[in-house]
């Protein structure tokens, strides 16, 4: 395992995959900045990236078919909140790839990959998540809350081990267990959406192994299915 650490850089990402197309990036490759200055998020979304914050992104091969790229979101969050747990925190998941800690954004996750012959070659997971940086209205830091982490250092060392525990497990066992768990973490299994301008009220009955959403509206007889790639979460 080879970690860069950069003090600034416009994005973890887009420097893991500088380094792929440049032969120097492999398994295990991982790359840590203090600052990001072109930080991004799920859907193009901007992701601030102030000093204090961990940015961090890992080179992955996984062979996989192409359909499966979400799961590697959805082990990666269920791997690094477990692991955060342990420590004493108490993150939750917001489907398919916020950390949250009392309803209040903590981190996420952005997977970008590589197709070639219908199979993935490579993935970069990027990982955010607020540690000593200030936060805006409706997220929390890490560093702030009652845990055994006392550095940056320390933090890094968990969410790789976490991202490592997901893996394995998918490798060996497959999705089962992990959505399972995964289910039981969610935040609220109660959500709102505003859907062609009617406010609508429903509840979380199961994520598909595609990693679809499956929700049962108030007033609807028909349960719905959504893909993450189109459709974000609304808590009541």
């Amino acid at each position: 395992m080879e970690i860069i650490r950069y003090e600034e850089i416009d994005s973890t990402n887009s420097e893991a995959w500088r380094l792929i197309d440049q032969g120097k990036g492999s398994e295990n490759t991982i790359i840590v900045a203090k600052r990001q200055t072109k930080g991004r998020g799920q859907r193009g979304n901007i992701w601030r990236s102030p000093l204090g914050g961990l940015f961090m992104s890992i080179i992955l091969q996984p062979n996989l078919e192409a359909s499966r790229a979400n799961q590697i979101t959805l082990w990666s969050a269920w791997g690094i909140a477990k692991a955060l747990n342990q420590t004493g925190a108490n993150v939750k998941l917001k489907w398919l790839n916020d950390l949250l800690i009392d309803r209040r954004k903590l981190g996420g996750i952005l997977t970008e990959t590589r197709i070639e012959s219908g199979r993935i070659n490579y993935a970069v997971v990027g990982i955010g998540i607020n540690w000593t940086n200030e936060v805006p209205e409706g997220a929390i830091a890490l560093g702030e809350l009652p845990t055994t982490l006392s550095s940056m250092d320390e933090l890094i060392d968990v969410v790789i081990g976490g991202l490592r525990m997901g893996q394995q497990l998918y490798e060996q066992e497959g999705l089962d267990k992990i959505l399972s768990e995964y289910l039981q973490m969610l935040s609220d299994r109660h959500i709102r959406k505003n859907i062609d301008g009617q406010e609508l009220q429903g509840q979380i009955i199961d994520i598909r192994p595609t990693c679809e959403l499956v929700v049962r509206w108030s007033g609807k007889c028909q349960d719905e299915i959504y893909q993450p790639q189109n459709f974000s979460v609304g808590y009541q």
